[in-house]
């Protein structure tokens, strides 16, 4: 596709699909790490006795997450589990057009959130999200000379194949720039930002569109655009990545502190986006 077809199409939708992102090579390690830790899936949560359910952590620095049960399991800062999820940092499929959106020349690049995630029959996710919004990460901007501001992107990444039934992610396009509040996020007159009150799936919402993928496809979206994800109702379980992009000034969401391990073996490409901002401190002398 051409750049400029592509970056009105963004601009337009609010998200971009890339086919064929992902190499067959590269699935098959990362569904092999998943088959290689089917036990983390079935029993996500610590059974320390405390009655609030605690993740498990997998080597110390990847842990099981979860935002509501029907959400399925997220393995928090993927990036631990291997060279193949490190690659996905700065992959050459999308890197570019996540460092030309963010404008990463001005304000650098980080990855607020990475995981993992693994969801069953019965799972999706709520509506949320919208241009009505109010918070920086889900800034859209371009002012028509090229000069993109967008405060987040989320690079989901498809593992299996994603069609009808399956539990796709759904979107509603254009409403990055949408300033009306969406009526399943109005509450007394508030943008709410998450529906948390009718436990619906975010398919069944008015003018979602699902967004079906083959595995190896990518869905680029900004955060800011209304989204979420239908239920799934066929047998199994859909198998998705997310690398969350944003300004250098946005935090880790967690606070997952990388291994130094993983310091060690990033490039120094890579170690830029995850420790944009390295500690300052007094020298020795």
């Amino acid at each position: 596709m051409e750049n400029g077809v592509q970056d009105y199409l963004f601009d337009l939708q609010g998200y971009l699909v890339l086919k064929d992102a992902i190499s067959a090579a590269d699935l098959r390690e990362m569904n092999q790490w998943i088959d290689d830790h089917a036990a983390y899936v079935q029993e996500p949560w610590s059974t320390d006795g405390d009655p609030k359910k605690k993740g498990r952590w997998i080597g110390g620095h990847i842990e099981t997450q979860t935002y509501n049960e029907e959400n399925g399991v997220n393995f928090q800062s993927i990036i631990e589990g291997g060279p193949v999820f490190e690659r996905l940092i700065d992959h050459p499929a999308w890197i570019d057009l996540v460092k030309k959106y963010i404008h990463s020349s001005a304000n650098g690049l980080s990855i607020h959130e990475n995981f993992l995630n693994v969801r069953g029959p019965g799972g999706y996710l709520h509506i949320h999200c919208g241009g009505h919004v109010p918070l920086s990460y889900l800034t859209f901007r371009q002012n028509n000379t090229g000069e993109w501001m967008v405060g987040q992107i989320n690079v989901l990444m498809a593992l299996n194949d994603i069609g009808e039934g399956d539990g796709p992610p759904v979107l509603i396009p254009g409403s990055h720039k949408c300033t009306e509040i969406h009526p399943r996020l109005e509450e007394d007159g508030r943008g709410l930002i998450y529906d948390s009150v009718s436990g619906k799936p975010a398919g069944t919402a008015i003018a979602m569109q699902e967004m079906y993928l083959k595995a190896g496809d990518v869905l680029l979206f900004t955060d800011a655009i209304t989204h979420g994800s239908a239920e799934r109702t066929n047998p199994g379980y859909r198998r998705t990545i997310v690398y969350r992009y944003s300004p250098k000034y946005v935090r880790e969401r967690f606070n997952y502190q990388i291994s130094e391990d993983l310091l060690q073996r990033l490039t120094p490409e890579r170690r830029a986006i995850i420790v944009p901002n390295a500690p300052r401190r007094p020298s020795s002398a």
